[in-house]
């Protein structure tokens, strides 16, 4: 019986033993399973108590409580955060009137205030009312003495005529070859006249007639920038009126005649002792050509800046003509 009794005690003790090892095997992995499920709340609690950990140390540190100690630096990838604002360099914006503010010109005479004859007579080269404008210079404003360019001009108080006489020692030498047969929109890279017109300075844009000595030509509308040398080309206007313009080589080099309509720029009537803004450019031996030369009736070196070089659309340079009265006698 007593024996029975023993082996009976030692086999429940195996069975405590043996389940108490189960139970803890159980447990374990249970541990381990939930810590693997919960593991990334538990890394960010453990975070933010280190992080007030390191926030507590800070704030004794600054108090001088706590002696400096050294610190660990843990370098991480930055990521830009979307809410935050990048820093990004400032510009030096440079305001474009200031160029304008103290032009450089050439100090050299101003041309003398062309006259148009105000007349109802269709204007002929050799009528005597017909007034000459000041010879056209180089548009640095020097003397040009090679050829010479004489321009008259007059109104009916509706219509602008221009006769213009380009003498030309050696006409068959004239540039030609960018219109003579293609239309006139390269007018400009020929021997030509380009002439713009401008009611006044409060216009918000000028039109720029081109002919060339082939007797084509091209017109430009030009809306008026901020600044006095810029412009923006648009489409013509449709209550423009086209001018007329007719060539004829005489003895000693090419005529021009043109004719514009001044409700083009804005004036309905004209009277005399009344103005409006002109510049006139003689392009000899066209543009961008060796021997080249650029002539003006305002040259831009004198009115705008030479700093700027040649600019024929610089505004500044546009000056006032003025109409006068016929004398009846000369009629």
């Amino acid at each position: 019986m007593i024996s029975y009794c023993n082996r009976f005690k030692v086999m429940k003790e195996h069975v405590q033993k043996k389940t108490g090892m189960m139970l803890f095997v159980v447990l374990f992995l249970a541990f381990m399973g939930i810590f693997s499920f919960f593991r990334s709340e538990i890394a960010e609690y453990a975070a933010s108590l280190l992080a007030m950990a390191n926030e507590i140390t800070l704030s004794k540190k600054k108090a001088g409580t706590s002696p400096p100690a050294s610190t660990i630096q843990i370098v991480t990838n930055r990521k830009y955060n979307a809410k935050q604002k990048k820093t990004a360099k400032k510009k030096l914006v440079r305001k474009t009137d200031d160029r304008f503010k103290n032009p450089v010109t050439a100090k050299l005479p101003k041309t003398k205030t062309p006259e148009i004859s105000y007349s109802e007579v269709f204007p002929e080269w050799n009528d005597s009312w017909m007034r000459l404008f000041t010879p056209l210079r180089k548009y640095d404003g020097t003397v040009w003495r090679k050829e010479r360019t004489e321009i008259k001009g007059s109104t009916d108080g509706k219509k602008l005529y221009l006769l213009c006489r380009f003498y030309d020692k050696n006409p068959d030498q004239a540039v030609t070859s960018n219109t003579e047969g293609k239309g006139g929109n390269n007018a400009w890279k020929d021997d030509s006249i380009e002439l713009f017109l401008m009611k006044d300075r409060k216009s918000k844009f000028y039109y720029q007639y081109i002919v060339s000595v082939t007797g084509n030509g091209t017109v430009h509308y030009c809306v008026n920038s901020k600044i006095p040398n810029g412009r923006t080309s648009a489409k013509l206007p449709e209550n423009f009126v086209k001018p007329r313009y007719r060539v004829n080589e005489f003895n000693g080099g090419f005529e021009i005649e043109m004719v514009i309509d001044l409700r083009n720029i804005g004036i309905k009537a004209i009277k005399p002792e009344e103005s409006f803004l002109m510049q006139v450019v003689r392009n000899y031996r066209g543009q961008g050509y060796k021997n080249s030369v650029a002539l003006h009736l305002f040259p831009v070196y004198i009115y705008a800046d030479k700093r700027m070089g040649i600019n024929n659309h610089d505004r500044r340079a546009f000056q006032k003509v003025i109409v006068k009265k016929v004398d009846k006698h000369l009629l």
